[in-house]
């Protein structure tokens, strides 16, 4: 019975046409042609054959080091920490101790990826198959590593093992020697993360929806009653639609996240800067700013990442990076759109007079609690 199990499930696998098998064999032969080539440029930070690779990986690197910084400072549980304390002063306090911690994430994980690549290079590379650690055979089973004995000398070369990203983490503790208890609870652990991170996520997003667009606007002599159930029912909308899309697959999970990173960059921080500084800005310019931000992010990553969107009906979607920056980084062009959208708005419309009064209200806080 598992045979046939095992059998028809390779029978689903198979192409349904032959332009699919097509796309398969090419992908198979790309990747065979780039685990041939002999690995080189280890110890470089940008390696490449050429400068004109190394700048390109130099430029990647540096707008996602950008994504990332202007993300996290407008990612929405972030963001919300404001309204968790009563003053000003703690507030910022909060928001201080949360960006801190993220800081110290951000330093150590490149540091966790150069240990993982050092592992594998000294205890993996160039070793007997039958003499591999066990890990390696216990992750095996589960897909998460591959071994192919290419020329089938019996050593295992570098280019012939495969590790999925996720395994860097969860067989870590394994590699350094720990039980495997360990791994459970790193698991364990990053399953609650990855649990309270979509929690306050959707909490954010349903309560601006329930109570910045339907009550502010589209019903606002609605019950406190009524406005609950509207919050409790968009939030199993939202998560019934945030698990449809990521049951797709879009990409993978660092992919994904950098998406998210870009995305959250390019509608908010522009308008939290200029909302702060500038006087000047005006409503009307921030909800410009961040409309403009967040569609042109998303509109990069449709157009770089996917060649066609079947239930919309396109194809032949895909065009070529602008400046060589990947659809991870898509959030750089979004901040830049959403500064100068701001901008320009804002000095084509008429300012909230109550608005610099505000500002100069805060500062004057700000000012006292400092003294």
């Amino acid at each position: 019975m598992k045979d046939i199990v095992a059998l028809e499930r390779q029978r689903r696998d198979l192409p349904h046409d032959p332009e699919q098998a097509r796309a398969r064999w090419e992908t198979a032969m790309f990747s065979a042609v780039d685990r041939s080539k002999p690995p080189i440029h280890h110890a470089e930070a940008f390696p490449g054959d050429t400068e004109a690779e190394r700048d390109i990986l130099r430029i990647n690197f540096l707008a996602l080091v950008f994504c990332l910084t202007v993300g996290t400072a407008a990612l929405p549980h972030v963001l919300v920490r404001y309204y968790t304390t009563p003053t000003v002063r703690q507030a910022r306090e909060s928001v201080f101790w949360s960006l801190l911690f993220i800081l110290l994430l951000y330093i150590t994980a490149p540091a966790y990826a150069v240990f993982a690549k050092y592992e594998v290079l000294a205890h993996l590379a160039e070793i007997p198959i039958a003499k591999l650690p066990s890990w390696v055979a216990a992750w095996a089973k589960v897909g998460l590593v591959g071994i192919e004995d290419i020329n089938g000398d019996g050593i295992l070369q570098l280019a012939e093992l495969s590790l999925n990203p996720d395994v860097i983490v969860l067989a870590t503790p394994e590699i350094a020697g720990m039980p495997y208890v360990v791994s459970g609870l790193v698991a364990a652990g990053g399953l609650a993360a990855a649990l309270s991170t979509a929690d306050g996520l959707l909490l954010t997003i349903t309560s601006a929806l329930s109570h910045d667009v339907y009550y502010r606007i589209v019903r606002p002599g609605a019950s406190t009653q009524f406005r609950l159930v509207i919050a409790k029912s968009l939030l199993l909308v939202v998560a019934v639609l945030a698990a449809t899309v990521a049951a797709q697959k879009p990409g993978t999970i660092l992919s994904m996240v950098a998406w998210a990173f870009s995305i959250a960059g390019s509608a908010f921080f522009p308008a939290l800067v200029l909302g702060i500084f500038w006087e000047r800005a005006t409503r009307a310019g921030a909800l410009a700013g961040m409309l403009v931000g967040v569609m042109l992010s998303i509109y990069y990553i449709l157009r770089v990442e996917f060649d066609s969107i079947p239930w919309l009906g396109l194809s032949g979607f895909r065009m070529e990076p602008w400046f060589h920056v990947q659809s991870t980084s898509s959030g750089l062009f979004g901040v830049l759109a959403g500064f100068l959208t701001i901008i320009l708005i804002s000095l084509m419309t008429r300012p909230d007079p109550r608005s610099a009064s505000f500002l100069r209200t805060i500062r004057m806080q700000n000012g006292m609690v400092q003294r």
